[in-house]
């Protein structure tokens, strides 16, 4: 393989490599060779034509992989955050096909996230009835963004930071608002100043613009085959649904708007309907899509 994903790995011997035991059996490499919970990982196979739809099927989710070369492909997987550690299996398949191309097993590294506690709005913790139907409706809206699958990859590598600053609030810690646990983090929070830009990651499409409850001033934009990103609390939007975007191009600008305890940026990233770690993303980009022999 040329630099791309073993730049990243550093040494071969940093990946999983399997090949079921037939010979012209397909050849599926993972990196990194042991994922945390709540990371996105890449998957590799090769010795599959290109001329139709491939997809790995891994903890009970379907990835879209995309084609490179005549007989290659790519893709993302996630691991969810609560995914318990140990062996799991990823399997290879033609959408079309219930019988496995190839078969692989993963290992999923025990990772330990640590408690947040906050204080926000009691108003935003224990909801009116109003409220609370505010927040059910925006929830619907959201888990229709996220449903998306277009069939094409949209970005390509590097992907940027959305803004500049400290992390101030990690991706998958426990979070106590006023007291009370209310379930994990499922983004990154950077904090920045109000008003600093906030900037496409990659190239996308916009796919919901709106004014939320609980993430104020928010913008998702769609990558393509099944990988989303999501920026809240804004002070304002600067783009529209339906809108394509390009690295680097201004979505709107940083704000404390929705359940917030001041200035940042919450970023979050969705794969295929699972929360993971940004950073994971953007760790994982400098190697995507440069493999070969």
């Amino acid at each position: 393989m040329r630099a791309g994903i073993l730049a990243a790995a550093g040494c071969v011997t940093g990946l999983i490599l399997c090949a079921a035991a037939a010979g012209a059996a397909p050849r599926v490499v993972c990196f990194p060779d042991r994922p945390s919970p709540g990371e996105l990982f890449f998957v590799n196979v090769k010795g599959v034509a290109t001329d139709g739809h491939l997809e790995i099927r891994f903890a009970g989710r379907v990835f879209s992989l995309w084609p490179r070369g005549e007989t290659m492909w790519e893709g993302l997987a996630a691991v969810d955050r609560d995914q318990a550690p140990g062996e799991v299996e990823l399997a290879v398949f033609e959408a079309t096909r219930e019988v496995p191309l190839s078969r692989v097993s993963v290992r999923v590294a025990p990772r330990d996230y640590p408690e947040q506690k906050l204080t926000v709005p009691e108003r935003t913790v224990t909801l009116s009835p109003e409220d609370q139907e505010r927040a059910a409706q925006e929830a619907q809206l959201i888990a229709r963004a996220l449903a998306t699958r277009s069939l094409s990859r949209r970005w390509e590598a590097p992907v940027l930071l959305p803004a500049e600053g400290p992390v101030s609030g990690p991706f998958g810690v426990r979070r106590i608002y006023n007291g009370k646990a209310k379930g994990y983090h499922g983004g990154l929070d950077i904090a920045a100043a109000r008003g600093t830009p906030v900037r496409a990651p990659a190239s996308g499409v916009v796919g919901l613009v709106g004014d939320f409850f609980y993430t104020g001033n928010t913008v998702f934009v769609d990558h393509g085959l099944g990988l989303l990103t999501a920026f809240f609390h804004m002070e304002s939007a600067a783009v529209t649904e339906g809108q394509a975007v390009q690295a680097g191009d201004v979505l709107g600008h940083v704000g404390s708007t929705g359940r917030s305890t001041g200035a940042h940026l919450h970023w979050g990233l969705y794969l295929a309907g699972v929360r993971a770690d940004p950073m994971s993303w953007v760790r994982l980009a400098s190697g995507v899509g440069d493999g070969g022999e």
